[in-house]
Order: structure tokens, then sequence, then C-alpha cells
């Protein structure tokens, strides 16, 4: 089994990045990381909808590379900090070339859901009830369209005050997400 994570935070040693570690710790398999932070090989989406009758983008650029590990992965992790109830604005702008995927449903091409997939994100505001929603939304869109099953997400919010080893409930859960993505696809 192959996880790729797919991380957005400019913290190299950040929160999210913790958590995406000590996720790693716990899958089964190999696990690759790959920043979008700050992509300047990939070009934003133009709206050309030349994926709509084609099943692949009009833009040749870094995301190709992208794309390729993408379907590589039996299972996919997006990993992210929270800035003002969203992912980065780095990640999402690779997230919008990932168009090429939704394009695909319309085309009546949607992949199956094969894949299994997580959302980690990390805040630094303290925790409210929807501190995380408008993100996990975009992201388990994103990995539907992906054909990967999301099977959890950990949120830490109040990262401004607590660090992951202060939260045996996010490590829980974190372990948790890889239980579950540690399960053989007819076991699950």
């Amino acid at each position: 089994m192959k996880t790729l994570i797919l991380t957005g935070s400019p913290r190299k040693k950040g929160h999210s990045m913790c958590m995406a570690e000590y996720l790693a710790e716990y899958l089964d398999g190999e696990t690759e990381y790959l920043s979008l932070d700050n992509r300047r090989d990939i070009t934003p989406c133009r709206d050309c909808r030349y994926c709509y009758t084609h099943p692949e983008c009009a833009i040749h650029d870094g995301m190709q590379e992208i794309y390729e590990r993408l379907e590589a992965a039996d299972r996919i992790v997006f990993v992210a900090p929270v800035y003002f109830y969203n992912i980065p604005g780095s990640m999402k702008a690779v997230l919008d070339r990932l168009q090429v995927y939704w394009a695909g449903v319309l085309r009546g091409d949607k992949k199956p859901l094969t894949k299994k997939g997580a959302i980690l994100l990390a805040g630094g505001a303290p925790e409210s009830p929807r501190q995380f929603a408008g993100a996990i939304q975009t992201l388990e869109y994103m990995l539907d369209d992906l054909g990967a099953k999301c099977v959890g997400e950990a949120c830490m919010g109040g990262t401004d005050k607590r660090e992951l080893d202060e939260r045996e409930d996010v490590r829980e859960k974190l372990r948790q997400i890889a239980q579950e993505m540690n399960l053989s696809p007819e076991r699950n």
C-alpha cells in the first residue's frame, strides 16, 4: 500500500506536519510526502474547460507530477493549517488544477471509490464547532473526485497554545485513522 501525503503548510515542522508524521508512524506500507506550498512550477487553472471534453488538463507543467503521484497512490491524505476557516491559498491553487477529476464526473468517467483518504487540519485559534468545516468540505469533495473514500478527519485547534504531544484526543484520532487506512479493502 502506498500513501501520498499532500501538505499545504509553509512551515515544514509546524503543527499540521507533526500530525502527518504521527499518522505516518502508524501506517503500513510506503509513505510519500508532497508539499503543495508555493509550487511556482504550477500555473493556476484558467477555466478553459479543456478537461470537460478531454481526460487531462490543457496546461502541461508541474501538475503532471502531482497527477502521476495521485494515480499511483492507494491512500491520499490532505494535510494543512487552516487560515481564516479554510486551506492556504497555495494549496487551493493546486486543488483548483484537480478540476480535471471533477470534469471526469461531468463526462461520466467518475472514479470508483477504490482508494482511501483522510484529512488532517491544524488551526491556531481556540477550538470552535465550525472552525474546520469549510476546509473539511473542500477536501472531502476533492477526495471523492479522486476516487478516495474519506475514512476520517483529525482536526486540532488551539495550536497557538497547545502542541500535539499535549493532545491525546488528537493522537488517538490519528491512530484510529491509520488503523482504518491499514484495513484491506475487502475488510472495510
